[in-house]
């Protein structure tokens, strides 16, 4: 999917420029949401209360293509104790995503991020963004930061950063296409992959005043080999941990985990799993690469899009499945699903057609792999199918408390 966005990022730029000329009738913005009911006012987003009972928050936007007009639109869809959602609706972006502290939340769009909680701001970015990365916070910096894979400029592909706090955002580039990320405390990595010679390296990005890289290795991968993330990179004290996919054909692939120790370098590849005869070969992609994976008590978890859990013991490399969700969907087609890991847990926002708010959000634990707590979601249909002559879906899931 990422190879898809690199090749097009100059697709897109032109294209927004082919749209104002030949705008399509067909899939015209018909105006403001209808359902007013649900949306969150600025008023009630500036209270500094008004996180307090917020159970977790979801975005979704339109995509890249989708926004030619200029009229791509986002939702951050928070929910609280109860159940109950508002939106608050945002211009777009594709695979945008949240990062949160103790006291407040970024919310990015195209053109603009948001601090909210304790701390309500707001700023204007001077650069627009059509697809994001990564977005986290440093808590030994004390910043929020986004990185967007921008697209080709110059020859050379362009990765743009927005960082800062309450005082400020900055912005900077990084001059790579990025295959996967992952924040573990204070140290941040990217995985960049040079698609012409089919190259990755794994590098750390590091923030002053402004933001800098620093190699950490290059991957030994096969060059005629195509390779594709799976999972945000993951570290404890030794090792990065990231998994790649490796698709032989249309119903066959493998899955592998990357080990790779920080102070020598070297590099171990475990086969994760191996995908044989598949019926629907793309259903086993993750709900959310950017969650898929976690780090806790030693094991590191891997949830795949069919629902099954697996975990890999960082002591005795022992590979096996732990658990699966309950009537996961074995099917590609997705309805804004997404899961999440915080603390003990494996949060899963799903989709069923015949409870009545359609949403719910489970919480299994990773000890037992038991189903904890499951709450029903209302209003979040209404809100996800509010834009009007768009289609908006899911990118981030973050659970509060």
């Amino acid at each position: 999917m990422k190879k898809i966005i690199y090749i097009t990022g100059i697709l897109i730029i032109l294209g927004l420029g082919i749209y104002a000329i030949y705008p399509s009738k067909a899939n015209t913005y018909k105006g403001k949401n209808t359902y007013k009911n649900l949306q969150i006012s600025k008023e009630e987003l500036k209270e500094t209360e008004f996180l307090q009972n917020k159970k977790a928050v979801v975005y979704l936007s339109t995509t890249a293509d989708q926004d030619f007009d200029g009229k791509g639109a986002s939702y951050a869809v928070f929910i609280d104790n109860h159940g109950k959602s508002q939106g608050l609706q945002m211009k777009g972006l594709e695979l945008g995503s949240m990062a949160i502290n103790k006291k407040n939340i970024l919310l990015e769009e195209k053109d603009r991020v948001r601090i909210v909680g304790e701390d309500y701001k707001e700023f204007p970015m001077s650069k627009k963004q059509y697809t994001g990365e990564i977005t986290g916070y440093l808590k030994n910096k004390n910043i929020f930061f986004s990185i967007y894979n921008s697209g080709i400029n110059k020859g050379s592909y362009n990765s743009d950063v927005r960082f800062g706090n309450e005082k400020g955002f900055k912005t900077s580039t990084i001059p790579f296409y990025i295959a996967s990320s992952g924040l573990n405390k204070t140290d941040l990595s990217i995985l960049t992959h040079d698609v012409k010679e089919n190259e990755f390296n794994l590098k750390k990005v590091v923030f002053n005043k402004d933001v800098k890289t620093q190699q950490v290795t290059k991957l030994n991968t096969q060059k005629d080999v195509d390779m594709n993330a799976l999972s945000p990179i993951l570290a404890d004290q030794k090792y990065y941990y990231f998994i790649l996919s490796s698709t032989l054909d249309d119903y066959n692939a493998k899955v592998y985990l990357y080990q790779i120790n920080k102070i020598n370098k070297k590099q171990k590849v475990f086969k994760l799993l191996d995908y044989k005869d598949m019926k629907d070969l793309v259903a086993t992609d993750p709900y959310n690469v950017k969650n898929s994976a976690y780090l806790y008590k030693k094991e590191l978890y891997y949830v795949n899009g069919l629902g099954d859990v697996y975990t890999f013991n960082t002591s005795t490399q022992k590979i096996k499945k732990k658990f699966s969700l309950i009537n996961a969907n074995q099917s590609k087609i997705r309805h804004n699903e997404e899961t999440y890991f915080k603390d003990n847990y494996l949060y899963v926002f799903r989709y069923n057609e015949k409870k009545s708010g359609k949403y719910y959000l489970e919480q299994y634990s990773l000890d037992s792999g038991e189903l904890i707590k499951s709450t029903d979601i209302q209003n979040f249909d209404k809100l996800s199918k509010s834009i009007r002559g768009k289609n908006i879906y899911s990118y981030d899931l973050k659970v509060l408390q």
